[in-house]
C-alpha cells in the first residue's frame, strides 16, 4: 500500500470514528472498557460516556470507587453486587439499571448498562467492554404512565362502588328484585378485580394467570389455604382476556358456592394451569361437595355468560365432566391470542 493509499484509509478511519461519536451522542450512548485482570477495574471511557455522566475530560480513566460514588445511594448496594457477582461468575452479558447523581450538575438520571464480559480458558475475567445508554426520559414516561394508571384506577373503583350503591338502593325499593341485585353486586366485584389485574402499575407485584386466579378466589377461600388450590404453569393475559375469563371464573365459582363444592364444608377446588407454546389449559376440579347425579337439564342465565364470555377469548372452548364425586371442566386457550 502506497502512501496516498495510506492517508485515504486512515481519512476514511477517521471519518467513520467521527460518525459513530456523532451517533453515540445523538441517542446518549457512552462506550466504556474495564480490565478485569488480576482482580483489578481499570477503566477507559469514551467522550460521550463522559458527557452522559457529566464528568470532567480528565476522568478518562477514573477508578472503580468514583464510579460506585457516582451511583444513587438507594441503588449503589443492588448495582454494586450485581456487578461483581456478574463479573466472578461465568456470564458473558452483564446488564442493569439504575440511577446516578451527575457531579457536573447534580442532577439524578437513569442508565441502562450493557456489556459482554471476555472471559480467558479457565473462564476467568478478562476484558468488560459496553455501553451506558441514558434512558432518564423512557423511566420519567414510565413513572408518569403509572402514575395515570393509579389515579385511573382509583376513579373506576369509584365507579365500581357507585354502581353497587345504586344497585342496592334500587333493591331496597323492589324485595323482588334483591337476589338478582345480589348477582349483580357479585359480578361487579369479579369486573373490579379483573381490571385491578390488568390495570396495575409495572412496578407492582407480577404474575399472570395464576395470579388473577388467585385474586378472583381470594373471597372464597373463608380463611382456609387449602379450599381452592391454585397450581402449575403462568402465561401472561391481556385486558379483554382477563375480563372474559374473571366472568367464567366467576360464575363458575357462584355455581359451586350454591350447588357444587363450595356449598359444603369440606369441599375443595383443585385448579391447575397448563401451558405449551400453542395453547394454555385450565384444568379445574372438585371434589367434597354433593353427589353429582346427572348432568343438569337446563342452562341458566350464568351458563349462558360463561359461554359468551368464552367465545370472546382467541380458540377458547370449554368441556365439561359431571362426576359423581364433583365437576371437572377442562378450558382451553389459544396461547398466542391471551394478550388481548
Amino acid at each position: 500500500m502506497n502512501e496516498g493509499e495510506a492517508s485515504g484509509v486512515e481519512a476514511r478511519l477517521t471519518e467513520r470514528e467521527l460518525e459513530f461519536a456523532r451517533v453515540q451522542k445523538i441517542g446518549q450512548i457512552g462506550g466504556l472498557t474495564v480490565d478485569l485482570r488480576g482482580g483489578q477495574f481499570r477503566n477507559t471511557r469514551s467522550p460521550e460516556y463522559l458527557a452522559v455522566h457529566g464528568l470532567p475530560p480528565e476522568t478518562v480513566h477514573e477508578t472503580h470507587e468514583d464510579w460506585v460514588r457516582r451511583i444513587h445511594p438507594d441503588d449503589r448496594d443492588r448495582v454494586l453486587s450485581h456487578f461483581l457477582e456478574t463479573v466472578r461468575g461465568s456470564s458473558t452479558d452483564y446488564e442493569v439499571e439504575y440511577r446516578i447523581v451527575r457531579p457536573s450538575d447534580g442532577k439524578t438520571r437513569w442508565i441502562l448498562a450493557k456489556a459482554e464480559i471476555e472471559r480467558g480458558e479457565s473462564g476467568e475475567p478478562l476484558l468488560l467492554r459496553g455501553a451506558h445508554i441514558d434512558v432518564t426520559a423512557r423511566k420519567q414516561a414510565e413513572e408518569h404512565s403509572e402514575l395515570i394508571a393509579r389515579e385511573l384506577g382509583h376513579r373506576i373503583a369509584n365507579i365500581f362502588a357507585v354502581m353497587n350503591s345504586i344497585v342496592r338502593l334500587a333493591a331496597r325499593s323492589e324485595p323482588e328484585s334483591r337476589q338478582f341485585a345480589a348477582k349483580l353486586e357479585e359480578r361487579f366485584a369479579a369486573l373490579h378485580r379483573a381490571h385491578s389485574f390488568v390495570g396495575r402499575p409495572k412496578s407492582g407485584s407480577g404474575g399472570g394467570i395464576l395470579k388473577l386466579m388467585t385474586d378472583l378466589f381470594a373471597p372464597y377461600q373463608n380463611g382456609a389455604a387449602d379450599r381452592v388450590r391454585i397450581v402449575g404453569d403462568d402465561a401472561s393475559i391481556g385486558p379483554q382476556t382477563a375480563t372474559s375469563l374473571a366472568l367464567i371464573v366467576h360464575e363458575m365459582a357462584t355455581n359451586s358456592v350454591k350447588y357444587g363444592a363450595l356449598s359444603s364444608p369440606m369441599g375443595s377446588i383443585s385448579i391447575t394451569v397448563e401451558c405449551d407454546e400453542q395453547a394454555v389449559r385450565v384444568l379445574w376440579n372438585e371434589a367434597g361437595g354433593p353427589a353429582i347425579e346427572a348432568r343438569p337439564e337446563h342452562a341458566g342465565f350464568g351458563s349462558t355468560m360463561i359461554d359468551r364470555a368464552a367465545r370472546s377469548i382467541a380458540g377458547c372452548a370449554i368441556q365439561y365432566t359431571w362426576k359423581a364425586e364433583g365437576l371437572a371442566v377442562l378450558l382451553s386457550m389459544q396461547r398466542n391470542g391471551l394478550d388481548r
